[in-house]
């Protein structure tokens, strides 16, 4: 009896510090970007916390991607800080505080009216775990997956990956640039069918749009 007791008690220590293994979808990090680029779209929706080091900022965010149309909402809480972006990468529109401006260059322009350097061009791709292919980047691969990414003057951590349909999506991804952090919660991702079928359901509701410091190219 003692004996089996102490292989009992010796199985349960073991089993315990046996290591988890990480979740994947088979795939390295071209396959999967494959199978993402041939989606007709997607949608991802979560939560964002952003710390300028002088003020901070908590919402929640919408973005929906359908080549070469991107929709990104961010509401914060009672409005405050709201706005919405839509367009193509060439063109966008922005909305805010029941303004609204149309922007020909839209990652100067852009990066004006927040106050910090935003590279919108490439967030499709960095959200989704890959770096933008338009330019140099030097990347960390961790299991076939993204684990670390400089790129466009921004660091970029993905913390955490999940499994949506059958492939891996970043579940929470921690961005810098300077003083700036941001970080993202990732509650959902669809592909596009289902994600239009939410658009439907999508109301405008901007009010306000903060000021998070100093942009630096």
């Amino acid at each position: 009896m003692r004996a089996a007791a102490w292989l009992l008690a010796g199985a349960i220590a073991a089993s315990g510090c046996a290591t988890v293994p990480p979740v994947t979808d088979g795939l390295d990090l071209a396959a999967r970007r494959m199978r993402i680029a041939a989606l007709p779209g997607w949608e991802m929706r979560g939560r964002i916390a952003v710390d300028t080091g002088e003020r901070a900022f908590q919402a929640r965010f919408r973005w929906l991607q359908q080549p070469p149309s991107l929709l990104l909402s961010v509401r914060g809480p009672f409005g405050a800080g709201s706005f919405e972006i839509d367009g193509s990468e060439d063109a966008l529109t922005l909305r805010a505080r029941g303004e609204q401006w149309l922007l020909m260059d839209p990652e100067t322009e852009l990066s004006a009216l927040f106050g910090w350097w935003l590279p919108v061009g490439s967030l499709d791709s960095w959200l989704v775990g890959f770096p933008d292919e338009a330019f140099e980047a030097r990347i960390s691969l961790e299991d076939g997956r993204l684990a670390a990414l400089e790129q466009r003057l921004w660091t970029i951590e993905y913390l955490e990956y999940r499994l949506y349909g059958g492939v891996l999506v970043p579940g929470a991804i921690a961005m810098r640039h300077g003083p700036l952090e941001l970080r993202l919660t990732v509650d959902a991702w669809d592909p596009l069918e289902r994600a239009l079928n939410s658009a439907a359901a999508h109301q405008h509701n901007t009010r306000g749009i903060p000021g998070w410091g100093v942009a630096k190219r």
